[in-house]
């Protein structure tokens, strides 16, 4: 009774704690771990360190150790530790959530994989930059600088002959579309009436093409005009000379019905003369012969035929 009593009257001071006491607590057996039975826990394998607080210290820790029984009264009250076959349970409970945590999770989780690469922002245009650089002209939003005109005084000489040579280059394009030779009634608007032949005692020696007075008359042929006015028997004539020498002759217009003049150049198509009913006519109609190299008349109907022309029926 006296030991314990000197033992109460000691002030013991506890030792500053600096780092967070431990302590060792025995680690279960393999065994025990796996559940396959209970051993004696005689092993002082540490594990790792737990932290324990200031209050669990014993007063003793870091004094030298008194010998003599416990004090029964005086210190505080305090829980009983949980055994060791408890804290062993304790362990192998938390290493299986551990494990069932990793399970659910999978292996897909990597944790060496690197976070991915910002992607980089796209290129500003070399315009937009230069605006907010400072260094171009700022025009405001949606305005872009304008590009300076261009000298085009050097072209002003050069237009009109430009024209020139276009309107030239049509008209020879459309020179070339034109047949050779063509008919003085386009199809459909006459009736043949008289033919290359003998009639009334005498020699026809052209064809007559009927149509209503002022149809237009057409050259047959390119040349040039070396008749143009009044004629015997005809009323007025127009005669045309084509480049190889034949001669095309066309009667029985009107004064005012010859539209070209001597000496003119035609091209085969052109108007040159309008129906009438002049001379020796039964009714409006075009009188028309062919003279081969100027001299010798021929069957108009046949030279149109070996030029590739038709005619109408005859009536």
């Amino acid at each position: 009774m006296a030991v314990g009593s000197a033992m109460r009257s000691e002030t013991l001071t506890p030792p500053p704690v600096d780092q967070p006491a431990t302590r060792d607590i025995p680690l279960p057996s393999r065994r025990l771990r796996i559940g396959l039975g209970s051993e004696p826990l005689d092993s002082a394998v540490s594990t790792a360190e737990i932290p324990v607080a200031a209050d669990d210290v014993p007063a003793t820790q870091g004094a030298a150790v008194q010998s003599g029984p416990k004090p029964t009264s005086g210190g505080r009250h305090r829980l009983a530790a949980p055994s060791s076959a408890l804290k062993a349970r304790t362990a192998l409970v938390a290493m299986a959530a551990g494990a069932g945590a990793f399970a659910l999770a999978g292996p897909s989780i990597d944790q060496a994989k690197p976070a991915p690469e910002p992607v980089p922002e796209p290129q500003v245009a070399s315009d937009v930059a230069l605006a907010a650089s400072g260094t171009g002209d700022d025009l405001g939003p949606g305005v872009a600088a304008s590009v300076p005109e261009s000298d085009m005084s050097v072209f002003d000489d050069q237009l009109p002959q430009g024209t020139k040579i276009a309107k030239k280059k049509e008209a020879a394009r459309q020179a070339a579309l034109k047949p050779e030779v063509m008919s003085p009634l386009p199809m459909g608007t006459y009736d043949l009436t008289s033919a290359f032949a003998p009639r009334w005692g005498a020699f026809h020696g052209g064809i007559d093409l009927a149509a209503p007075l002022g149809t237009p008359i057409h050259a047959a042929t390119d040349g040039v005009v070396i008749e143009a006015g009044p004629a015997s028997g005809y009323g007025n004539w127009v005669q045309i000379k084509a480049p190889d020498g034949t001669i095309t002759m066309y009667g029985h217009m009107s004064s005012s019905g010859v539209q070209v003049k001597q000496g003119q150049k035609v091209t085969a198509g052109d108007i040159i003369a309008l129906v009438g009913s002049e001379g020796f006519s039964t009714g409006p109609h075009c009188h028309f012969e062919v003279w081969k190299d100027g001299k010798m008349k021929i069957d108009p109907a046949v030279w149109l035929a070996a030029k590739g022309v038709r005619l109408s029926a005859l009536h």
